[in-house]
Formats: structure tokens, sequence, C-alpha cells
């Protein structure tokens, strides 16, 4: 029997080449795609799939919030991230959804194939990539009080930082010498990152932190 997959990703041209991919491989059927999580639910719910592979950043609903829902209300689905963030909070986030599997988007297909044959099977796999980031994180954890901060870049410190100051983005814009939309995204996925809600949590956490001079 074929292994029936439900892909949910926000970008056609990302769909339109997992099923070209996956149509090398007989052992498996593409029978449905969503490009948001309420889609995703409507067709897992319809379509009842052995696998569903989902990207995590959607709108309408993230891939977290439905990995959790299909985990829930369907627990013998087995879902498998596959997305471009690697970062541990993500990926936490995504294995306390019920998720069986995680992967980047930068795997190659036969690791592909083997991690949805493993999972179909009834096992829980994760690529190479995600693996050494559950360990760094894991060991730095042991070794010394993780700083959550540490999971931001250089420059969304600094962003955080002038949030926590009171700057708005467009004046925020100006002193780094970036475009406000620029500053919106990078607030997006500090929020992400940090599990966090609004700037109120934002401006705690960076007080908290010590991330405001």
């Amino acid at each position: 029997m074929s292994i029936r997959i439900i892909i949910a990703d926000d970008h056609r041209v990302f769909i339109d080449g997992m099923k070209s991919l996956l149509k090398e491989f007989p052992m498996i059927e593409v029978i449905g795609e969503a490009e948001n999580g309420k889609q995703l639910l409507e067709q897992v719910e319809a379509l009842q799939p052995d696998i569903v592979l989902t990207d995590i950043q959607m709108p309408l609903m993230d891939g977290i919030a439905a990995s959790r829902e299909i985990h829930k209300r369907f627990p013998g689905i087995k879902i498998i991230a596959l997305t471009m963030l690697n970062e541990s909070v993500y990926i936490k986030k995504m294995l306390e959804a019920g998720v069986s599997g995680y992967l980047i988007k930068t795997v190659d297909k036969e690791e592909l194939i083997r991690v949805i044959q493993k999972v179909a099977g009834g096992e829980k796999h994760f690529g190479e990539e995600v693996t050494n980031r559950l360990l760094h994180n894991f060991t730095g954890r042991s070794q010394a009080g993780e700083n959550p901060a540490d999971i931001l870049t250089r420059r969304e410190k600094e962003i955080l930082s002038l949030i926590a100051q009171g700057l708005t983005d467009k004046e925020i814009a100006e002193k780094v010498h970036l475009s406000s939309l620029t500053i919106i995204s990078h607030r997006k996925n500090i929020l992400g990152k940090l599990g966090l809600k609004n700037k109120v949590e934002l401006t705690r956490f960076a007080i908290e932190h010590n991330l405001v001079p």
C-alpha cells in the first residue's frame, strides 16, 4: 500500500516542487495540499492521510497550531515538519505539538523519503541538522544556564533593545537604516523565537535579560 500524504506550505512553488519530487517514488501518493493551517485541517479531516508534511510559518493558522489540533483530533495521522526554521524554539514547539519528524528544507530527497518511510512505520525521526541542534541545546543548558536571548541574532538583539526603549517601527528603521517593513518582519521573528505575544512582553524580556542600556 502507498503512503498517503498531504503537503502544507504557503508557497505554491514549493508545493509543486515537492509533488514533482515525490512522483519519483511509487510508494508515496500526494492526496492533498494546503496553503495555510485552516486548509490543512479541512484536508486532513476530509482525506485522512497517513502523513502530513507541513511548514511552520503559514497564514490564518501556523503549522504549530495545526499540528497540535491534528495530533489531538487524529492521533493516528503522523506529522513531519518540513521548514527552513532550525532554531531550537521552533523544534521544541513542534515536538510539543506532537510531530513525529522535523526536517529542514535543504534535506536531500533520499533522507526525506527515508524519514517518511520510518514515520509511516511508527518511528520518530529527525534530520541530522535538527538532531545536532537539539544536542547542542541540551549540552549548552547542562553546562551553564542558557540565556534565552542567545537564540537571537545581533541585529535582532539591537532591534529588541530599541523596541524596549519605546521607539516606533519607523524610528527604529531610520536608526538602523532599514525599511519599516523589514523592522516589522524582524519583530515578528523575534516574537516567534522567544514565544512572546506583544511589545509589552518583548520589553519585559529585554529588561530581564539586560538588553536595554
